[in-house]
């Protein structure tokens, strides 16, 4: 299982007959989060088991030539179902208790937590140092320019607010898909490999901007939060939340990056598209961006584009269906499918953005020099947002919780 890092379940016996069902998290061979450390995340939740937050306990690693081929780490396998398991009533509580817990990371001082993680000075270098890494990642791996995203990254880079505190240890990836439950009470915390030093609020942010319908109530997670550790400054979480939406666009970028290399499977591909509209379109919202109604513009050429599209899921039934199928009928009719798939790739055309990248580039400069050009060029990425939103079918089930 999982999304950016390997996850199998293991069942391990004993000698003496005692069995225990632990998790084995190996790094990802490709995609959003092959860069991350497994070292960190296995320090990080050692560190919390001791101060009894509900997340796995760990047992041991490999995390330099494994003999697994790539590094892992050993844990246990918490109990707990999904949130969108759970009552509406039982919701309540968890997203309260879930900002809690959050509130009880960030008091905790990071060197108890994560001594070799580095330490930023000041809460805005730390917010600058993570955004210019997540824009590294969106040059490196994005297929094709976005420009809208290219520009929404320009603009959180000049309003980047101001210290406010110290530094703190974040969880990084917070919010109800990495939690477990069991009725109204949190069991597991998962998934730190985002962990690092940084604005508190960037966490909450992030657990905002995760709390999709279906799943628990942001309003909620922020009160649990504020009970614990104070009033929250609503602008300044806008800000972050908005951050949120950026880096996860970035994340599925290079999820269909990773897609066009074979890394990754067509969900990749499609929450490309899919999930990439509705963050911009979000983070564009709470940042006060607005479109002239009568702005007119070509969508961007987002990517995978028609041929790539063809291409690798003609590949994803080759490579990873057809081995996993037995009935000889079936496999003839999946090759055969392939195939027809293969052959519209042949013929389909192929557009590189050339376009979009010119206009990314303009948008980029215009947010960092503040220059009077930027509201018609938001405008314009805006209506090229609305036109691309007709051109897709919709899959909200790819990403969207069901209650």
């Amino acid at each position: 299982m999982g999304n950016a890092q390997e996850v199998w379940f293991v069942d391990a016996s004993a000698e003496s007959g005692d069995r225990r069902q632990l998790v084995l998290r190996r790094s990802a061979g490709g995609g959003a989060l092959e860069d991350t450390e497994l070292g960190l995340e296995f320090t990080v939740l050692g560190a919390l088991a001791e101060r009894d937050f509900p997340v796995p306990r760990v047992y041991f690693s490999e995390l330099e030539a494994s003999s697994l081929g790539r590094p892992y780490f050993v844990m246990d396998r918490v109990p707990g179902t999904p949130v969108g398991h759970i009552s509406p009533e039982d919701r309540a509580s968890v997203a309260r208790e879930l900002g809690a817990w959050l509130a009880r990371l960030h008091a905790v001082e990071p060197d108890e937590l994560a001594p070799a993680a580095p330490r930023p000075d000041g809460t805005a270098a730390a917010t600058r140092g993570e955004l210019a890494r997540w824009e590294r990642v969106y040059l490196r791996r994005r297929p094709g320019p976005v420009p809208l995203l290219g520009a929404l990254l320009a603009w959180l880079g000049v309003h980047v607010p101001a210290d406010d505190g110290r530094p703190r240890l974040l969880w990084g990836d917070a919010g109800p898909h990495n939690i477990l439950v069991d009725g109204p009470r949190i069991t597991g915390l998962l998934d730190w490999e985002l962990a690092h030093v940084g604005d508190p609020l960037e966490d909450l942010g992030a657990a905002v901007w995760a709390c999709l319908p279906g799943t628990l109530d942001p309003d909620q997670v922020v009160d649990g939060y504020e009970r614990e550790a104070g009033p929250v400054d609503r602008k300044r979480l806008r800000y972050f939340e908005a951050l949120a939406c950026a880096t996860r666009s970035v994340m599925v970028v290079a999820g269909v990056d990773a897609f066009l290399k074979g890394e990754a499977g067509p969900p990749a591909a499609a929450l490309g598209q899919h999930l990439l509209l509705a963050n911009l379109e979000r983070a564009a919202s709470l940042i006060g961006w607005k479109r002239d109604p009568g702005e007119r513009a070509t969508p961007p050429a987002l990517r995978p584009d028609a041929c790539e599209t063809a291409a690798g899921v003609a590949r994803y039934l080759r490579e990873r269906i057809v081995p996993g199928v037995s009935d000889p009928r079936a496999r003839r009719e999946l090759r055969t499918a392939a195939a027809l798939l293969d052959t519209v790739a042949l013929r389909a055309g192929r557009d590189r953005g050339a376009q979009d990248l010119a206009l990314e580039d303009a948008a980029t400069r215009a947010e960092r020099e503040r220059s009077p050009s930027r509201a018609r060029l938001r405008s314009r990425l805006l209506a090229g947002l609305a036109a691309q939103q007709t051109m897709i079918t919709p899959l909200d089930d790819l990403y969207r919780p069901r209650g």
